[in-house]
């Protein structure tokens, strides 16, 4: 049973930290100043794909894909919300 909730953890936190560096490599992001390079696409496609195997081994597989693709989709519609949260920035006259 404790077996299932780290697993389940694991693969819940590898899927956020995928989305959100592939995220952050976008030009149109709002968290940073700056993009992040295009070598951080790398460790999130491969974050991804770890969460998927996760999945893989907890669930049965159209199980898995089903929940990896609801979890990117709602990531990435999520994400650009998260600059709302962040207080004003005031810019220097």
């Amino acid at each position: 049973m404790r077996s299932d909730v780290v697993m389940t953890a694991l693969f819940l936190s590898c899927h956020l930290g995928g989305c959100t560096a592939l995220y952050l490599t976008h030009r149109h992001q709002g968290w940073l100043a700056r993009p992040l390079g295009a070598l951080w696409r790398i460790p999130g496609v491969l974050a991804l794909l770890l969460a998927l195997g996760l999945a893989l081994r907890q669930y049965a597989a159209p199980a898995a894909l089903f929940l990896s693709s609801v979890l990117a989709m709602l990531a990435f519609s999520l994400l650009p919300f998260v600059t709302l949260l962040q207080p004003e920035r005031r810019h220097a006259a």
